[in-house]
């Protein structure tokens, strides 16, 4: 142990001294979720605003009614020309409008616009509405000059109680966000991996250290260790700022709100220390497989899609198998999602992929021991 503690301080220090493994631990885990923040803020500028919709309307003076039931709505006429860059949203009213509603005849009512365009999908949607509530508007008044009861339309009436707290529905976009926690701990400390491994092989110093009186064990498990402070600091750095930086975005607008209490906060920090020590044995162990420095970045970028595409398949695949709250990776992050849904937490899985990842680690660091006692891998052969 005191072997190990001794290479942990060496290489913890020769990492400090570069500047490019400090400003990756700390660079990630502050743009990522800025990023993110940044997305649902401007996500959540276009649902909720209040302005009015312009579009332009083709054959208003067949429609009068109809254009005042969209002005009711918000949606106006565009008095000034459209840009080059941007589709026009038009409505087109048919010459034939009040022969057609007087012979109770279905009018066909044009809407053109570009649906693929993310910018006008909330502007498009309004209209849309707007449209089908005066259609719905029409079809009531028809059934009463008729003598029919509109109810008889909708024999039943399907009462919606929504019992999502504001916890749970921020957890339907606070998912993503939690991926960048996850994804922090093999980011941050992914630069000081390579260095201490395979850098340190093109410097001729790792033979050097092998020549020592240490144990291929003290040696890896010192330079995981090492590894594994940036990792984790980049974690709990990810984990201080989402509070400080989703506390300006309105998810109250949306009927959403995130409380990121301290001990909340404090549990999801010990389940990535586990998590930090599997990413820092898998970097180390493709590292010293790589024969030189350029090789071992290339691996490891392949490398990160696996918590990446298991994270995110996870999230958006919306997976409901229970042997996923027992598994490294995916534990932590189902824990993640119960904690921010306030919902009560899974302990016994959540205890079990913390040890199974720690268990994993801990063997990936015993062949990487293995590994350093063959020439093949000390001299990238």
């Amino acid at each position: 142990m005191n072997m190990t503690a001794l290479i942990w301080r060496k290489e913890f220090k020769d990492a400090l001294r570069d500047k490019r493994s400090v400003l990756a631990a700390m660079s990630y885990a502050f743009f990522g979720p800025m990023l993110m923040a940044v997305a649902f803020f401007f996500l959540i500028s276009q649902l909720t605003d209040p302005s009015d919709v312009e579009i332009s309307i083709e054959g208003k003076e067949h429609a009068p009614e109809l254009v005042q039931h969209l002005q009711r709505q918000g949606i106006v006429e565009r008095q000034q020309p459209w840009p080059d860059t941007v589709t026009p949203i038009t409505l087109s009213i048919p010459a034939q409008w009040a022969e057609q509603i007087k012979r109770a005849e279905p009018v066909t009512v044009t809407l053109r616009a570009d649906w693929s365009a993310q910018k006008q999908q909330t502007e498009i949607k309004r209209v849309e509405r707007a449209v089908q509530a005066y259609a719905a508007q029409i079809t009531h008044y028809r059934m009463i000059l008729r003598g029919i009861d509109p109810r008889m339309a909708q024999p039943i009436n399907l009462s919606k109680q929504d019992l999502a707290t504001r916890g749970s529905k921020a957890a339907l976009i606070m998912g993503s966000v939690l991926v960048f926690i996850i994804l922090s701990v093999f980011w941050s400390g992914m630069n000081v991996a390579i260095d201490i491994s395979a850098g340190e092989r093109e410097r001729n110093s790792l033979e050097f250290l092998l020549s020592q009186p240490l144990s291929t064990q003290s040696i890896v498990w010192g330079k995981g260790l090492a590894a594994t402070s940036f990792a984790v600091f980049g974690a709990a750095l990810s984990l201080v700022l989402i509070p400080i930086i989703f506390n300006y975005v309105p998810l109250q607008e949306i009927g959403m709100s995130v409380n990121f209490s301290v001990p909340m906060m404090l549990l999801m920090f010990v389940l990535l220390i586990p998590l930090a020590l599997l990413a820092t044995a898998l970097q180390l162990f493709v590292s010293f497989r790589a024969k030189n420095f350029k090789e071992a970045q290339t691996y490891i970028s392949f490398l990160l899609i696996i918590p990446m595409a298991a994270s995110f398949g996870v999230e958006f695949a919306r997976l409901k198998t229970p042997i996923l709250y027992y598994l490294p990776l995916t534990g932590q992050h189902q824990t993640f999602l119960s904690l921010i849904r306030g919902e009560g937490v899974n302990w016994l899985g959540a205890s079990v992929s913390a040890v199974a990842t720690l268990v994993l680690a801990l063997l990936i660091g015993q062949l990487i021991a293995r590994m350093l006692k063959s020439e093949k891998t000390v001299f990238g052969l």
